[in-house]
């Protein structure tokens, strides 16, 4: 009974208000789920910053071996007799960054090799080249007196290698080689050459003349 009263004083809705319940709960549930995305955006954007460093440049060092550029023998206005010697200085310096490490070949030339005495002869062959460190351990001065009281750095002849640049003084090779010269960044040297006419030379040379190249090679000795 009292089941049936109730249904008399509140009836059943209509489907269209049930139809507009459902809309209004949809509706409920959308605003919800926006309300929830927007607050998801809001506490995700944090606040950043940044900051880009440039590093300094990246820079190699160098290797600059500089001579005197000269190689000018004090031969006599008479030119040079049996037993005579003559003399040349240069100058070796480490303009780069890096220390270096330094050898010497060398090459003779003839260029004049008709004497009157003789169809053909190659002064070269007569020769003695030697070289010396100037001042402590080597030679005094650049000059018969100091040479002979010095001690040599480089030997080679009687008779220059004409065909190619021949080692010298060290070794082109790389790495560390006997003989090789050292020498830190900014650091200079003087050589000393000494070209020896031996007493035993024989009219046939008579009016002959030979050049002298000298090659200065020169590599890092850092990792080497």
């Amino acid at each position: 009974m009292d089941e049936l009263l109730q249904e008399m004083i509140t009836p059943a809705p209509s489907r269209s208000d049930m139809a507009r319940r459902r809309r209004l709960v949809s509706t409920f549930a959308i605003v919800a789920l926006a309300v929830v995305g927007i607050t998801s955006l809001t506490t995700s954007a944090l606040f950043t910053d940044n900051e880009a460093i440039v590093g300094g440049a990246i820079t190699t060092g160098t290797v600059d071996l500089t001579t005197s550029g000269t190689l000018t023998f004090d031969v006599p206005a008479t030119g040079l007799a049996p037993g005579d010697a003559a003399f040349a200085t240069v100058d070796v310096t480490n303009s780069g960054s890096l220390a270096y490490r330094y050898a010497v070949r060398y090459q003779a030339t003839d260029v004049d090799t008709t004497p009157g005495t003789a169809p053909t002869a190659f002064l070269s062959s007569q020769l003695k080249l030697t070289s010396y460190i100037v001042g402590a351990g080597g030679a005094a001065k650049c000059d018969r007196t100091g040479t002979d009281a010095g001690t040599p750095l480089a030997s080679v002849g009687p008779a220059l290698e004409t065909a190619a640049l021949t080692t010298f003084i060290g070794d082109v090779k790389t790495g560390a080689q006997t003989g090789d010269q050292a020498l830190a960044s900014q650091a200079h040297q003087t050589l000393c050459f000494r070209v020896d006419l031996p007493l035993t030379t024989t009219n046939d040379y008579q009016n002959t003349s030979t050049t002298i190249t000298l090659r200065f090679d020169a590599e890092q000795t850092v990792n080497n």
